[in-house]
């Protein structure tokens, strides 16, 4: 099962932190642009419907620096996507700690947090896409760059969805190439991952992606990202490729299919194993901090400690690296 997480943290545990200091939380503005609503989802979705548009929830946090990047390079900023937002979405924005009431549908009303709660919201943000049935057709956890973020809007409004998941409109688009592969001496050349007995990392990247470059020089650069990585055999692998490989179960497949069966839409996607099983997924843009963490979750064993979720990993570790006077910087 794959297990995601909530990117974001308590600020406020810094309150009771003696020595180590926490930073990094954004304040963030939703554009003036955002919907004007009563949140009640059914007339939300029946008002966009009859003005021929497709109906968006941004579900963001207080303090999030995902939340503040995602807004600014997407919403905020005048280009192309957010031309494209302006143009075929109403959006509507739902702070997943708010108070707020939502009419979620005829029998249901609650508040944001509980909404949060009932959709087993794990990343902030989480995007959600509605048709016009009051059907969720796309979630998308975490951040995206504008020209990520851009193909997924085409998805959505040419309602690709009805025919395909985003893995297959994307790979039947052409995309630019952005990223030449980097090499990392971690990183090891493992055909059969059946065999491999450590914790295990798989990268998943391609041609096209956005993020790999920072998730090279900045990420992987980081001496902490550095030493948990280490406990892990690191594999990358090209997402495109039809190179044969054999995966941890001991099944042929090859990198493309892999990808497409498990609906891998981010790069780099990070697959993280321990003792043969999927432990969770990293599929949106984490700073160093937060794969730091992800990485000793795993291979640490702290995920049998802490099986609900990662997030009551990283409360408890956030408040033991405080009081040792360790500070904290979530948006680096």
């Amino acid at each position: 099962m794959f297990m995601c997480f909530l990117i974001f943290t308590f600020l406020s545990i810094n309150a009771n932190a003696q020595e180590g200091k926490l930073s990094g939380g954004v304040s963030h503005e939703i554009p003036s642009w955002f919907k004007e609503s009563f949140l009640d989802i059914k007339e939300d979705i029946d008002e966009a419907k009859a003005k021929n548009r497709h109906y968006m929830i941004f579900m963001d946090l207080d303090a999030c620096p995902y939340c503040a990047k995602m807004l600014k390079d997407n919403f905020l900023q005048q280009n192309k996507t957010s031309d494209f937002i302006k143009k075929y979405f109403d959006v509507v924005e739902i702070n997943v700690k708010g108070s707020r009431e939502v009419t979620w549908d005829e029998n249901t009303t609650l508040s944001e947090k509980e909404l949060a709660s009932k959709l087993e919201i794990q990343y902030s943000p989480t995007i959600l896409f509605f048709d016009d049935k009051k059907e969720i057709v796309l979630r998308v956890n975490g951040y995206r760059s504008p020209e990520d973020f851009k193909l997924i809007l085409e998805y959505i409004q040419g309602e690709y969805y009805k025919n395909m998941n985003l893995m297959e409109y994307a790979n039947k688009i052409d995309k630019q190439t952005l990223y030449t592969f980097k090499d990392n001496d971690m990183f090891k050349n493992i055909k059969d991952l059946s065999k491999i007995k450590t914790p295990l990392a798989i990268i998943f990247e391609d041609g096209s992606c956005t993020q790999c470059d920072y998730f090279h020089d900045k990420v992987l650069k980081n001496k902490d990202v550095k030493s948990e990585l280490k406990k892990f055999t690191a594999i990358r692998l090209d997402a495109n490729s039809t190179e044969e490989i054999i995966d941890v179960d001991g099944n042929k497949t090859t990198p493309k299919e892999w990808a497409q069966k498990i609906n891998l839409d981010y790069r780099p996607g990070v697959l993280l194993y321990d003792d043969k099983k999927l432990i969770t997924t990293v599929d949106a843009l984490l700073y160093s901090f937060h794969f730091k963490e992800i990485l000793r979750y795993v291979s640490g064993k702290y995920y049998e400690q802490y099986p609900r979720s990662y997030l009551d990993y990283l409360k408890v570790r956030e408040a033991e690296l405080l009081k040792q006077g360790i500070n904290i910087n979530i948006a680096e």
